[in-house]
């Protein structure tokens, strides 16, 4: 018999700083976490935006290392489960002047001593959504008593802006309007912004939980992949391979399309993607379409650990019984990739969320959230 996984534990890091807090304060005070590079030499730049951390990150290991720790940390706040715990992650490479030599995998799991099942994804973009999977299903089905799962990543470097610019990915100039930078959905995109940060959440069967007395945040009703495998760069343009990893998402949760009321969006802000995942969902909802919210827009693309960080956005607002608002200053809507894009400040009431990711290499996955 398939067990119920519930969220009874969540830690995160943004461009608004560190904190699951300091995250959905962000969010709901309807600001943005995108704002101009003040790098030496950086004036001439094509680039003028990122999303960056504001505190100073110390500790051992790469920066995306540093920044899982102190998130998985925050995430076990609340309380360890019984039994023995397990790991799933994505965690960013290093970046210039950074060097690895360990896994970071086995990293945190001695550090957090969690001895029990183990897993890592680098589906690109996709990653984090992937091992929240893969987390959610090892407990589902009674191999792992309870897991953390989810990711870091950090390319608000030189190196990471020049590399995605190269490829026509992000958004050029803005540097005295960063709030309109990334429109996802928009009229006028034309890229997104780099972030960086982590986010994890923890996962246990639901009667555990309620036995011991922790936090409920949300429940995970299902997770599924896939891969469209049109180009590297490019999401296939029919969005079939999308939507049917959405519908293979809502197949695994046992709901219908109508009973979704919101997507926390992958939303980046470039043409193809955007109009390619309107399409997915269309596709998906048809004349009924869910509110969707793009938080891209306010904390910038985290590349890995972006699924991870959208998947908290999902379980806090499904906590706090508030759907936000993160359209990007100036938003307009744009007919070519239509969405039912959340009012601002937000709604109230959504008792489902989905959580779809899109990455590089046509890499494709999803969650479903519900109230707990």
């Amino acid at each position: 018999m398939r067990r119920r996984v519930v969220v009874t534990g969540v830690g995160a890091m943004t461009g608004y700083g560190l904190g699951s807090d300091v995250l959905w304060k962000g969010l709901v005070s309807g600001k943005s976490a995108v704002r101009p590079v003040n790098w030496e030499g950086w004036d001439s730049a094509p680039v003028q935006v990122a999303a960056q951390v504001p505190e100073k990150i110390s500790g051992s290991g790469w920066r995306s290392l540093q920044m899982a720790r102190l998130t998985l940390r925050e995430a076990l706040q609340g309380g360890r489960p019984e039994g023995v715990g397990g790991l799933s992650v994505a965690i960013g490479w290093p970046g210039p002047g950074e060097t690895s030599g360990v896994d970071p995998l086995q990293v945190l799991a001695e550090e957090f001593s969690l001895s029990g099942p183990r897993a890592e994804s680098l589906a690109a973009c996709a990653a984090s959504t992937q091992s929240i999977g893969e987390a959610f299903r090892l407990v589902r089905d009674g191999e792992a008593d309870w897991m953390a799962a989810g990711g870091a990543d950090g390319r608000a470097h030189p190196g990471g802006l020049l590399g995605y610019d190269r490829l026509g990915a992000l958004a050029r100039g803005f540097r005295d309007s960063p709030d309109e930078a990334c429109r996802p959905f928009g009229k006028g995109r034309t890229g997104f912004v780099v972030g960086e940060g982590a986010a994890f959440l923890v996962l246990e069967e639901k009667s555990r939980a309620e036995k011991r007395g922790a936090k409920i945040y949300a429940e995970i009703g299902g997770a599924a992949e896939g891969c469209d495998a049109f180009r590297i760069t490019d999401p296939g343009e029919d969005a079939v391979e999308a939507a049917f990893c959405v519908e293979s998402c809502l197949a695994d949760a046992g709901v219908k399309a109508e009973e979704v009321e919101a997507v926390v969006s992958h939303g980046t802000g470039t043409p193809a993607n955007d109009r390619a995942e309107a399409k997915a969902l269309r596709k998906v909802f048809g004349e009924r379409p869910p509110w969707v919210n793009a938080p891209k827009a306010r904390i910038g693309h985290l590349s890995m650990a972006c699924g991870a960080v959208e998947s908290a956005i999902a379980v806090l607002a499904l906590r706090e019984d508030f759907f936000p608002a993160t359209a990007a200053g100036g938003w307009e809507a744009d007919g070519d990739c239509a969405v039912r894009m959340v009012p601002a400040p937000g709604v109230k009431g959504v008792r489902s969320v989905l959580k779809p990711s899109f990455g590089f290499g046509g890499q494709n996955a999803c969650l479903l959230f519900r109230r707990g």
